[in-house]
């Protein structure tokens, strides 16, 4: 009972899951940054490189244009992606992600966002494949005039499942296999 009145769980579940899974929000399992905006009076610190999210496509990078702006020293903690960070856009083609597999840090801006599990027991490929699937469902959709943005409250809000890290495992090496024959069909197609 909610305000004296019955709600019905199935409203806040979009389907039924294993006894062994958990709903949460994302949340929950990641801590969430957004970047620094590039502006004409930001020119202190250190001039590094920085990616936008014309940078940032499914599971890649593209650094045909990467940008240089300033960083201090105290901006850098929260601006910078380190190796196996998930990184996903909030500007412009809102929930386009991708983790972030370079061992040499980077820097990125405000229209993207940097999650890093805050747990142990998170495998970043699952939720990229859920980032994904929430993406063309419609759950991740921007909001605004023009250029749409995603705010950090509708990233932070978006109902996931949570099963055990082996079952995230299985379902990862799945959904690769299966990209790896559809791989193999086209090339034989072509």
């Amino acid at each position: 009972f909610v305000d004296g009145s019955e709600t019905d769980i199935s409203d806040e579940i979009p389907f039924e899951i294993p006894d062994n899974w958990n709903w949460c929000n994302l949340g929950e399992i990641y801590s969430h940054t957004t970047g620094k905006a590039l502006k004409k009076e930001n020119n202190k610190g250190t001039l590094r490189k920085y990616i936008t999210t014309s940078n940032l496509y499914w599971n890649c990078f593209d650094f045909t244009d990467v940008r240089t702006m300033y960083f201090t020293d105290d901006e850098l903690e929260k601006c910078t992606i380190k190796k196996g960070d998930l990184v996903l856009c909030n500007g412009g083609d809102v929930g386009r992600a991708a983790i972030w597999k370079l061992d040499e840090d980077i820097c990125y801006q405000n229209h993207v966002s940097r999650l890093r599990p805050k747990l142990s027991g998170i495998n970043n490929s699952f939720y990229l494949y859920v980032i994904q699937i929430n993406k063309e469902k419609g759950n991740l959709s921007g909001k605004g005039v023009g250029i749409s943005s995603l705010s950090a409250t509708d990233i932070l809000n978006l109902k996931i499942p949570l099963p055990p890290l082996a079952e995230q495992k299985r379902i990862v090496e799945k959904i690769e296999n299966a990209f790896a024959k559809l791989d193999q069909i086209a090339e034989q197609l072509a």
